[in-house]
């Protein structure tokens, strides 16, 4: 499942600290990256090219093959993104959530439209994301929706290949009346136990509860020093938003660990 990593930077130390979290991946998981910078036209590509191998030879990179490339953006950065993408297999973009770098920010919105136009996860670092190993579990989150529990394939393919151990968790509202925890704890009790006989490996489950989804899944994401959080895109809210301003987004703003996102196969054409 993880067999490639694209790591784009734009000279922020932001982008580059998304490089140490896909080197430390890459060891976990035995795969290789490629450290990649997108320029405007060929007459910035020597300069760029010189400029990330030196700066690439700064981090510890030992026993983990890195190449670095640059590429000319036809349209935007999020598309010569895609674009790259779309030539590897099985490829993952591991990203900084924001940086600055010498054209332009290279997330917020470019992560957005990166989310609009890739059909594969896209692993976003926050600004608070500490990681330097990949030892801790997984979390997943759901909410009752069909595209969040998507996510569950994917959750427990990298949790088998990281060697953690996945955790299922959706958060309640607690003015919301129901029948008691046991009622609570239905849905993903059968979600673990259903993800648990299709990948062959325990999962485990929580039923958080709070009026701020995000606050409750950092809190008990840090609370099992957890390696990966992975989110759908989408929820319960449907198409009305993507990242910017969703739960998804405020997860990766304020996590300790990176934020895997997903667009579900559903909106793959839109």
């Amino acid at each position: 499942m993880v067999q490639h990593l694209i790591v784009p930077v734009d000279g922020s130390d932001a982008s580059w600290h998304a490089v140490d979290v896909a080197v430390a991946l890459a060891r976990r998981c035995d795969t290789t990256v490629d450290i990649i910078e997108m320029v405007t036209s060929a007459g910035e590509t020597a300069e760029a090219e010189t400029r990330i191998a030196h700066r690439a030879a700064e981090h510890d990179t030992a026993g983990v093959e890195v190449a670095t490339k640059v590429f000319v953006a036809s349209e935007s950065v999020a598309g010569g993104i895609a674009d790259e993408v779309e030539t590897h297999p099985e490829v993952t973009v591991v990203m900084a959530s924001h940086g600055r770098g010498r054209s332009a920010a290279l997330l917020g919105s470019v992560a957005e439209e990166l989310l609009r136009r890739v059909f594969g996860p896209v692993l976003l670092i926050g600004p608070r994301c500490e990681l330097d190993s990949f030892d801790g579990p997984v979390v997943v989150t759901v909410d009752g929706s069909s595209a969040s529990e998507s996510v569950l394939p994917l959750a427990a393919a990298w949790a088998i290949e990281m060697r953690s151990e996945p955790w299922i968790v959706e958060v309640v509202d607690p003015d919301i009346q129901t029948s008691g925890d046991v009622g609570q704890a239905a849905y993903p009790a059968r979600l673990a136990r259903r993800l648990a006989a299709d990948s062959g490996h325990p999962v485990q489950f929580e039923v958080l509860h709070g009026h701020d989804v995000h606050d409750e899944i950092v809190d008990f994401a840090d609370s099992l020093h957890a390696s990966l959080i992975v989110a759908s895109t989408h929820g319960r809210t449907g198409m009305a938003r993507l990242v910017t301003g969703s739960t998804a987004a405020a997860v990766v703003r304020h996590a300790r660990c990176p934020v895997l996102l997903l667009r579900p196969p559903h909106l793959s054409a839109t």
